[in-house]
């Protein structure tokens, strides 16, 4: 909120040219809390692939969401989430059920 109250300030000064709208403020406030929500989504992701591997897997899913082909590299990073699902697949139909269980409960949560 400091930054917020920084360049407000700044307009109130009459040390920016351009006229402050409120919309302006919603904006930056927008980018913020987007950038906050990436810093914690690739955290997020740390715990299940590493935090060397975690900015990689959150950009594999930007691209596979976007349709996009995806680097070796991003699927590198990916790749513990993909052995931990063949693991599940592997371990049969009781886990795999678990497995839509929990993803329905995190649904829901979300």
């Amino acid at each position: 909120m400091k930054d917020m109250n920084f360049i407000k300030g700044l307009y109130e000064e009459g040390l920016v040219e351009q006229h402050l709208d409120e919309d302006a403020l919603d904006r930056i406030r927008g980018r913020r809390v987007e950038r906050l929500s990436k810093q914690r989504r690739v955290a997020l992701y740390g715990y299940l692939v590493g935090l060397e591997n975690a900015m990689k897997a959150t950009k594999f899913v930007e691209l596979a969401e976007e349709g996009k082909s995806v680097p070796s590299t991003f699927v590198e990073g990916y790749m513990p989430i993909i052995e931990m699902v063949e693991d599940i697949v592997n371990s049969g139909t009781a886990y795999i059920q678990q497995l839509k269980l929990l993803h329905k409960r995190a649904k829901n949560k979300s």
